[in-house]
C-alpha cells in the first residue's frame, strides 16, 4: 500500500504449438495450362515454416503417383521438378507438390492439357497421268486413319476413319502443281507429297504413231485426224503433226484444225469423191495444211450455212470443182468466212466460190491456175483485198447475180479476164473496184490479162477508179484502144447502158 508489499509467484507453462509450412511462391504461376507432346516444363516452389529449425520435405506427384522428392531447411527452401510430355501421351495431367514439416502440409496443384502435336504420316498418291487431255482427273491414295486430305491448302476429303482417299480434281489448262497433305483432329499436318500434271485439252494427231497406244495426248497421239475431231472439245484444237493423212473429214464442232505446216502436212483426197473437208459447225479454223484433192474430190473445203470460218496458211489444190466453196442461205450471221494467206491453185473450176448470202473477207492469198480465181454468185458479199490473182484460165474475179464486192489492193494479172462483172445482162451485181458505193480505194494492179482487164456485162455502170491498168495512159476502152494497158470493156455498140468509170486512174503501179 506504499508502505509494505507482498510478493506472489506464478508458474507459466509454454506449450509447443506446430505451425504448418506455407508455400509462398510457385512456377508456373498459371495453374491451368497447355503444352505440346514432346515438350517439357519446369515446376518450382519455395516454402517456409515459422517454426525454427524445421526441415521441410517436398513430394512431387503426377496423377497421384510420386515422381520425385527432396528436403530443405530454412525459410526459403526450394524444390523443383521437370515434366516431359511423351509423344502420344496427349490427355489431361495433374501435377501436385506437397510440402510437409512431418505433421502438417501445404500444396499446389496444376492442371495440364497435353496437346497432340505429332503430324500424321505422309499420305500416298497413286500414279497420275501427265500430260493428259482429261479433266477432272481422279486423284487417289492412302492415308493415316482418322485424318482428312488437303490439296493445295484446301480440304477435299473430310476427317474419317478410312485409310484410302480419292478426289475428282479439276485441272487448269497448262501446268498444275499438286501438293497433297493430311491433317488430324488436332490440326496437325503431314509432310506433303507433290506431283505435276500437265493438262492440255487440245488433241494431238501423228500418223507416225504405230505403237498401238493412243489417247490424243502429245505422248500418245491418235494417228488419224478423224479420231482427233471426234474426241476434241468445242473451242479447242486438233494439232496435227507433219505427215500424209489420206482422210475425208467432217468438222461438226467449233474447233481449230492446226497442221504442222502447209509444206509438210498433207490431207489427201486420193481415191475419194465428194468433198475432202466438210464444215457443218460455226467457229472453225483450218490452218497449216496442203489440202490436195488429187484431182478426185469435188471441193477442198465445203461449208454450207456455217459462220465464223477461218482458212489460213494452207495450200488448197487439185479439186474437181472449187478449192473453197462457201454458201449461206441467209445473211443473219455475225461473220462469214475469212480466207487469208493461202495458196489456192490448180482447181478445175474455182479457187474460191461464194454463193447464196455468204459473206466474208478474202485477203493476202495467191490464187492462180484455176478456171476462175474467185467467183461470187447470188447475193454474196465479199471484201477482196491484197491478193495475187494471176494465171487463171478464165476469170480472176467473176461477179454474178446480185453479189456485192469491194475489190482493192489486188494484183490481178495474166488471166483471160481480170474481173468480169455479170454473165447475163440481167445480173445486178455491182462491185466497187474503186470509187464506188463502198468508197473503194482501188489501188488494184490490173495488167497483162488476155481479153479484158475489167469487163462489164451488165446494164449499169461499174466504178473502177484509182487502179493501174498496165499503162500510164490508163486502159483501153470502147472507142479508144490506143493505150498499151488492159481493156476496160463494155458493149457500147448494142446501146447497152453499162459502162466502166475508170477515171481517175493511176499512172504507175502502187505497192500494197
Amino acid at each position: 500500500d506504499g508502505k509494505q508489499s507482498v510478493t506472489q509467484g506464478f508458474e507459466i507453462e509454454v506449450i509447443n504449438v506446430n505451425n504448418p509450412p506455407q508455400i509462398f511462391s510457385y512456377f508456373p504461376t498459371n495453374l491451368n495450362f497447355k503444352i505440346n507432346e514432346g515438350n517439357s516444363v519446369k515446376f518450382e516452389v519455395q516454402a517456409y515454416d515459422i517454426d525454427s529449425n524445421t526441415t521441410l520435405s517436398y513430394q512431387w506427384l503426377l496423377d497421384g503417383m510420386k515422381v520425385s522428392s527432396s528436403t530443405g531447411s530454412g525459410n526459403d527452401s526450394k524444390s523443383s521438378w521437370i515434366y516431359s510430355a511423351s509423344y502420344g501421351d496427349y490427355n489431361q495431367k495433374i501435377v501436385k507438390i506437397l510440402v510437409s514439416d512431418g505433421e502438417l502440409e501445404d500444396y499446389v496443384r496444376w492442371n495440364i492439357t497435353i496437346n497432340d502435336a505429332s503430324p500424321p504420316t505422309q499420305p500416298t498418291l497413286n500414279t497420275i497421268t501427265s500430260p493428259t487431255n482429261i479433266s477432272p482427273q481422279v486423284l487417289s491414295g492412302t492415308k493415316e486413319v482418322n485424318t482428312s486430305i488437303w490439296i493445295n491448302g484446301t480440304e477435299v476429303t473430310l476427317f474419317n476413319s478410312s485409310t484410302n482417299w480419292s478426289y475428282s480434281y479439276n485441272l487448269s489448262e497448262g501446268i498444275n502443281n499438286i501438293s497433297v497433305t493430311s491433317r488430324d483432329a488436332a490440326g496437325n499436318e503431314s509432310s506433303a507429297i507433290t506431283a505435276t500434271i500437265e493438262y492440255d485439252p487440245n488433241i494431238y494427231v501423228d500418223e507416225a504413231n504405230v505403237t498401238g497406244t493412243e489417247d490424243g495426248t502429245k505422248t500418245h497421239p491418235f494417228n488419224t485426224i478423224t479420231e482427233g475431231i471426234e474426241i476434241v472439245a468445242s473451242g479447242k484444237s486438233v494439232m496435227v503433226a507433219e505427215g500424209t493423212y489420206n482422210e475425208q473429214l467432217i468438222i461438226n464442232k467449233g474447233i481449230t484444225l492446226q497442221g504442222a505446216g502447209k509444206e509438210s502436212t498433207l490431207i489427201s483426197g486420193f481415191e475419194y469423191s465428194g468433198n475432202l473437208i466438210t464444215i457443218t459447225a460455226d467457229d472453225v479454223t483450218i490452218s497449216g495444211f496442203t489440202i490436195d484433192g488429187k484431182s478426185a474430190t469435188d471441193m477442198g473445203i465445203y461449208s454450207d450455212s456455217s459462220s465464223a470460218i477461218e482458212i489460213s496458211e494452207n495450200i488448197i489444190q487439185s479439186h474437181q470443182d472449187s478449192g473453197i466453196f462457201y454458201q449461206r442461205i441467209s445473211d443473219d450471221c455475225p461473220s462469214g468466212i475469212y480466207v487469208y494467206n493461202n495458196e489456192i491453185c490448180f482447181n478445175s473450176q474455182n479457187g474460191i466460190k461464194v454463193i447464196g448470202a455468204g459473206s466474208g473477207i478474202i485477203e493476202s492469198n495467191t490464187i492462180g491456175k484455176n478456171i476462175n480465181g474467185i467467183q461470187a454468185c447470188n447475193s454474196a458479199s465479199l471484201e477482196v483485198k491484197q491478193n495475187i490473182i494471176n494465171d487463171n484460165i478464165s476469170v480472176g474475179i467473176l461477179c454474178r447475180g446480185n453479189s456485192s464486192l469491194l475489190i482493192w489492193g489486188n494484183e490481178i494479172t495474166f488471166n483471160d479476164y481480170g474481173i468480169k462483172v455479170g454473165v447475163l445482162s440481167s445480173d445486178t451485181t455491182n462491185p466497187d473496184i474503186g470509187g464506188g458505193v463502198k468508197n473503194g480505194v482501188g489501188q488494184n494492179k490490173i495488167a497483162g490479162n488476155t481479153t479484158h482487164g475489167v469487163s462489164n456485162e451488165t446494164t449499169h455502170n461499174i466504178y473502177a477508179k484509182y487502179n493501174w491498168w498496165g499503162d500510164a495512159n490508163g486502159p483501153k476502152y470502147p472507142g479508144n484502144n490506143s493505150s498499151g494497158g488492159d481493156w476496160a470493156y463494155w458493149d457500147n455498140v448494142n446501146n447497152k447502158a453499162g459502162a466502166i468509170i475508170f477515171e481517175d486512174y493511176l499512172t504507175e503501179p502502187q505497192p500494197f
